[in-house]
């Protein structure tokens, strides 16, 4: 039961961390964290209860792999109660539902090469997922943004990438300038068609992308979309 999970594993509020304008990141501390056996890009259904947010329950995707004590979400202000989430309290207790989803590492195919596509505050769950993959394998990130401002987590993704040897390409500008087309997509990865394909961003740039899948001859097992970084 959710309940008896979230007090098993006493889930609460370590600390929350600005990672730019409107967009925190909400670290969630407990006992055996791990055993809850969530892995990154998977999303959990969370109830913070502190006095305005107790009554209900949003979908949010982890931003950083679990670790045994802890795991993280990246979310951005749309509404209410995201905007709610900015001033949670360390301390306040956490109920969740979960996880959820096969938006995960796990889910390619083993030995492909790997194409992330992330917009906006959708580059979240893809974070999470670029740390599972097995050793050598071949990662490219491309992140679409309207402005500089918006680059959410870039430190830890030019760490990262330079960890494990991924390559990340920051893509701001205006959609004119970044149409994302399958012919724009191989400037940054010739092999498009043979690799597999993680996206989550707003509605436009899926659709975009999924078109260039389709033209390239990407087959549905190897397209994995996500939506639930943009509830709010």
């Amino acid at each position: 039961m959710p309940l008896a999970k979230s007090i098993r594993h006493k889930l609460m509020v370590d600390k929350v961390v600005n990672e730019g304008p409107g967009v925190v990141s909400i670290y969630i501390k407990g006992r055996d964290v791990k055993k809850l056996n969530a892995q990154g890009g998977q999303f959990f259904s969370w109830r913070f209860l502190s006095k305005d947010l107790w009554y209900q329950s949003h979908p949010y995707s982890l931003s950083a792999s679990p670790s045994d004590e802890s795991m993280r979400i990246t979310v951005k202000a749309l509404g209410d109660s995201s905007s709610e989430l900015t001033h949670l309290k360390s301390g306040t207790r956490v109920f969740i539902e979960g996880p959820y989803g096969v938006f995960k590492a796990s889910s390619a195919r083993r030995g492909r090469h790997i194409v992330l596509i992330g917009g906006g505050v959708g580059i979240t769950p893809l974070r999470a997922i670029m740390e599972e993959f097995p050793n050598n394998t071949q990662i490219d990130i491309l992140y679409r943004a309207s402005h500089e401002s918006e680059l959410v987590l870039r430190n830890e993704l030019d760490e990262l990438s330079d960890r494990i040897g991924a390559r990340v390409h920051y893509l701001v500008g205006s959609r004119q300038e970044h149409t994302m087309s399958y012919e724009y997509l191989k400037k940054f990865v010739p092999n498009f068609q043979d690799s597999e394909v993680f996206i989550c961003g707003p509605e436009g740039l899926v659709s975009a992308v999924k078109e260039a899948a389709k033209k390239a001859g990407i087959p549905k097992n190897r397209f994995h979309d996500e939506a639930f970084a943009f509830h709010g």
